[in-house]
């Protein structure tokens, strides 16, 4: 990773163009897939009046305020945090942009890892922090509404380069999936053609219990661990832990541009 700012923190982006496609479920289950394969997790959520927080039991966290959030079962996994940021009026001018993505990476010292929920207004912020090389994942629905936007997502990405003149490329992961349609194996085929290994060979399946488990203010990792689903998370995680291993302690005083 590659950054003017001091920090111990890899980043992890999780994008969507349109909404409705599991974004947020994808960032608080991922968050609590990786404290479970022991990593030190910040979640930030950069969209006004997000979800993200009630699937930690809050309806709301004062922006800027970096909350802990232990398992609601009796497991031993460790808390993840999570921290809200208002974007209203703060991206305006360059400066803004700035002084908002050093909060953003400052909030995440100390974790091995900072996981960003991007709305499609905040897509300024990738390229303020395109020099930490962050693994962007954006999550698919199987159906022709995501076949129809994903050239406009790559368009978006391809043209953000960082100090060095390198495209950001995003990995992409069908969520929502149910192998029984055949409309569904027909898009995640045609996505195959157009994005080859960048298309995860993971797929979330399409399950009740994500959404039963944000009725009741957790992940579905907490509400029915069991699962078949909870096992797509896992997965999910265990992939973005080998394209981006967690920051350690050992880097905790070195600068990014030094490592």
């Amino acid at each position: 990773c590659l950054s003017d700012w001091s920090s111990d923190v890899c980043s992890s982006d999780l994008f969507s163009l349109v909404g409705g496609v599991g974004k947020t479920s994808l960032v608080a289950t991922l968050g609590r897939a990786l404290a479970a394969q022991g990593e030190k997790v910040l979640l930030t959520d950069t969209t006004s009046h997000g979800l993200l927080p009630i699937y930690f039991g809050e309806h709301e966290i004062p922006p800027g305020v970096v909350r802990s959030f232990s398992p609601k079962v009796e497991i031993i996994d460790p808390p993840v945090s999570v921290v809200v940021h208002d974007f209203a009026g703060r991206g305006e001018s360059d400066r803004q942009q700035e002084i908002l993505a050093e909060e953003i990476v400052r909030n995440g010292q100390d974790n091995h890892r900072l996981v960003v929920d991007l709305s499609t207004g905040a897509s300024w912020l990738v390229r303020r922090l395109v020099d930490l090389q962050p693994t962007v994942l954006v999550p698919l629905a199987p159906d022709m509404s995501s076949v129809i936007s994903l050239q406009a997502v790559e368009r978006l990405f391809r043209g953000i380069t960082d100090s060095e003149g390198r495209h950001l490329l995003p990995f992409y992961v069908l969520n929502q999936f149910d192998a029984s349609l055949a409309l569904h194996l027909d898009v995640r085929e045609v996505f195959r053609r157009q994005l080859g290994d960048r298309l995860l060979r993971y797929a979330i399946r399409r399950s009740p219990a994500v959404s039963e488990a944000l009725a009741e203010g957790m992940t579905v990792l907490e509400y029915a661990p069991d699962a078949p689903v909870s096992q797509d998370f896992l997965d999910v995680a265990s992939w973005l832990r080998s394209v981006s291993p967690p920051a350690t302690a050992e880097f905790a005083s070195v600068r990014w541009g030094e490592r």
